[in-house]
């Protein structure tokens, strides 16, 4: 779920920031170790050129920014533009060794070079549902 999360968040910085998505990368930082739990995404720019500064990616960060940039990650979320192909396809596995659920190039996948996970593990589906389980999304009441 983080690291669809992830994704989604970098598609609709691309839109807000006007990077391109493959000037964005991703680290996450999970941990389970009992009494150290948490989940993290650090979303930063591969390097400082033509593509832009860091300043406008580290504004985003401020609270009054962050949050209408997660609904609107999440709201554009709710629709791939390959859907219900993509939602459908999600339910037996996609992408290589079936390691993807709803995911595709036109929705939560990035280039290879932003993505820490070679964009496997990815689906939509743990973050907004799917047809058929509605609830099952994180942020399905979101």
């Amino acid at each position: 779920m983080l690291h669809t999360f992830a994704h989604v968040l970098i598609n609709e910085l691309v839109f807000s920031c006007g990077y391109s998505s493959a000037s964005l990368r991703e680290r996450l930082s999970v941990s389970h170790a009992p009494g150290k739990e948490m989940a993290a995404v650090l979303i930063y720019t591969a390097a400082g050129d033509s593509e832009g500064t860091m300043g406008g990616l580290v504004r985003m960060a401020r609270p009054e920014n962050l949050l209408p940039v997660v609904r609107s990650a999440i709201t554009d979320t709710r629709w791939c533009s390959t859907d219900p192909v993509c939602m459908d396809a999600g339910e037996k596995g996609q992408g290589v060794n079936s390691c993807n659920g709803s995911a595709c190039h036109g929705c939560a996948l990035l280039p290879e070079t932003s993505c820490e996970e070679y964009n496997q593990f990815l689906d939509r589906a743990l973050l907004i549902g799917s047809f058929v389980k509605p609830n099952l999304g994180y942020f399905s009441s979101f």
